[in-house]
């Protein structure tokens, strides 16, 4: 039985720039601004979205999985994306991450700042061994991202990427708590 862990996570992060808060139905509108742009959702294995009322049945599916938690990310007090743990793998005691930017704000060192903060949050909060992030092989970006964080490729998988509704290889990358 999978136990929700995650109520020792605070509900608001702080890094320099950014503010992390735990993702609620009042965040839908600007989350499905970002979940419907093809060039965000086509990393985040869902489909593209086309109305509001599924960005409020996703969001309402993580806060209902004792296995998941999401984070709304601002920048000031403009929404730019979020950040979440998406599962537990009991075999190696690990979470797995996932996250995203809307495009406007890509490039600016903004993910590095937050998962670094996040990482650390984990880290000190929750018992678990580390984390992992699934990726496409295409995902440039998101892969320097972790291996600058200290990330390693450790597997690869294939998996229905939602996005093109084809199986897909994708990259699993491993970060190990010290």
């Amino acid at each position: 039985m999978i136990v929700n862990l995650f109520h020792a996570l605070p509900k608001i992060i702080s890094t320099k720039r950014l503010t992390m808060v735990r993702t609620t139905l009042a965040h839908s509108p600007a989350l499905f601004k970002i979940w419907s742009d093809s060039e965000v959702a086509e990393y985040m294995n869902i489909e593209k979205f086309t109305t509001v009322l599924q960005a409020e049945e996703m969001i309402k599916a993580i806060n209902a999985e004792p296995a998941a938690c999401r984070y709304t990310i601002f920048l000031n007090k403009e929404i730019i994306g979020s950040l979440g743990i998406n599962e537990i793998n009991s075999l190696d005691n690990t979470i797995e991450i996932g996250y995203e930017l809307a495009k406007p704000f890509w490039k600016k060192g903004y993910m590095t700042e937050l998962l670094t903060g996040f990482l650390s949050e984990i880290e000190s909060s929750l018992p678990y061994k580390g984390v992992f992030a699934k990726v496409l092989p295409d995902n440039s970006a998101s892969i320097l991202l972790l291996e600058k964080l200290g990330f390693q490729l450790e597997n690869q998988t294939e998996e229905l990427d939602l996005y093109t509704k084809k199986v897909c290889t994708i990259f699993i990358y491993k970060l190990y708590f010290k």
